[in-house]
């Protein structure tokens, strides 16, 4: 059997998440949709994988390079200590970085707002009141956890408030978990707004608080971060801080089409978040 060739015309995205979270949460599913919309009536074939862990994502750039499976991949949730540009980088691989901060030199990269988002959405609860916010994380091994935890931090310095941030994992049990640890806490300390890191997560945390015999937003006000027709439909409708996730999809596609036109060095934003306050934010008054 002769060698694989090359196919110029191959694009690959490697999700590296538990079983039951690409189901579970719409982002991604939604972010392929629209690329798939974006290479429609293009050479270009986009093939999506998911697979448990680092270790594996980057035994899979590795077979696909072997392979010449594909021209180029999509890198998307940026790592704290990344080795995945490198590897791919000597591998021989096209690449487009989806979701950086700040785009290393002579990259493709989409950049992200994740500064001004949580700095925007801490505001927004300042000023409706809120002065113990709490953040459920998403895994602190992602880039983008450790620069909204940074930047929840030194705002809430800024503004004068307490902001307690309890590691959470995208998923249903680890929305309830921390919901349940921070309904917890003694009145004084107990936060009056929580902003999760994903829509599963906020979804889990609505139900806790309703398990736990708390109102929201009476008792306390939940943020989503990226929206979801769960959180539109939820009771109360949950707060987002919402991306047209179809647009990133069709972002990254144009991108790679970029790519495959013969440019290497660009750096376009990602489309913006904004803050879609819905009935599970409360304003308070001194002195919760």
């Amino acid at each position: 059997m002769s060698e694989p060739t090359m196919d110029h015309h191959r694009w690959g995205m490697v999700l590296a998440r538990p079983r039951g979270l690409l189901t579970a949460e719409p982002f991604w599913s939604e972010t392929a949709d629209g690329i798939e919309e974006g290479l429609q009536h293009t050479q270009i074939l986009f093939f999506l994988h998911q697979v448990p862990g680092l270790q594996e994502e980057l035994e899979v750039y590795r077979r696909w390079s072997a392979q010449g499976f594909v021209h180029g991949v999509i890198l998307v949730n940026p790592l704290v200590n990344d080795p995945r540009p490198a590897l791919v980088d000597q591998l021989g691989l096209a690449s487009l970085h989806a979701g950086v901060e700040t785009p290393a030199p002579g990259s493709a990269s989409i950049v992200s707002d994740n500064v001004e988002s949580t700095r925007r959405v801490l505001e927004r609860l300042h000023a409706l009141g809120h002065t113990r916010i709490a953040r459920v994380s998403g895994p602190s091994h992602l880039a983008h956890t450790h620069i909204r935890n940074t930047v929840s931090r030194q705002i809430a310095q800024e503004l004068g408030i307490s902001v307690r941030i309890v590691a959470g994992e995208y998923s249903e049990e680890s929305g309830r978990r921390a919901t349940a640890e921070l309904l917890g806490l003694p009145a004084a300390g107990r936060p009056t707004a929580i902003i999760y890191d994903n829509d599963t997560m906020a979804l889990a945390g609505l139900a806790t608080a309703s398990a736990l015999g708390m109102q929201v937003p009476d008792d306390v006000s939940l943020v989503a971060w990226d929206d979801s027709a769960s959180c539109q439909l939820a009771s109360p409708p949950i707060t987002a801080i919402a991306q047209d996730v179809h647009a990133f999809g069709r972002t990254i596609a144009q991108c790679v089409r970029r790519i495959e036109s013969g440019e290497s060095s660009f750096e376009v934003p990602e489309p913006a978040h904004h803050w879609l306050r819905r009935a599970s934010v409360a304003e308070v008054s001194p002195p919760r």
